[in-house]
């Protein structure tokens, strides 16, 4: 009977210890999961005086995008280099996995665009752009909120709105 009684409690300290590791793996592997998220890491060229690319960027940081600044004195350049229609030009050019980023596009819709597999001019899409400085995109939040729409663009200047904002 002693022999049972010593041989059930190893058992349960084996068990009990077991179980532990077991729980012990399954949570590091969840703690990795959270920390394995995908991490934004973006180019931002923009003039050195300019205050709503600097609001732009607080907004990126503030969605969890990590912001590489490149001042320049030739935003024009930047904008020629990555193919950015005229049309479509505002005040700063990013660049993330690739793709351009033309002015005060949303947080949320630069990680939509990122990550879907999609594009409306396949391969030949160059990125998207909210054309101009409308009032109340982030950066330009001026108390007033004007309509807008985020635009895919190719190059030679082909456009297309991929989501609209009205207010």
């Amino acid at each position: 009977m002693k022999t049972q009684v010593t041989l059930g409690l190893m058992a349960l300290v084996i068990g009990t210890t077991a179980i532990g590791f077991k729980l012990q793996a399954a949570e590091s592997t969840g703690e990795r999961a959270a920390t394995a998220q995908v991490e934004r890491v973006i180019t931002v060229h923009k003039s050195a005086s300019c205050s709503c690319c600097t609001g732009w960027i607080e907004h990126l940081e503030e969605n969890g995008f990590e912001v590489t600044v490149k001042d320049t004195d030739n935003i024009n350049q930047v904008k020629i280099e990555h193919q950015v229609p005229r049309e479509l030009s505002s005040c700063h050019t990013a660049i993330i996995d690739g793709a351009v980023i033309e002015g005060h596009v949303p947080a949320t819709d630069i990680v939509a665009y990122v990550d879907s597999q999609s594009r409306p001019f396949g391969e030949r899409t160059i990125g998207i752009a909210v054309p101009g400085m409308p009032h109340g995109v982030p950066g330009m939040e001026t108390g007033r909120q004007d309509d807008y729409d985020v635009m895919a663009f190719a190059a030679g200047g082909r456009a297309e709105s991929v989501k609209r904002y009205e207010y």
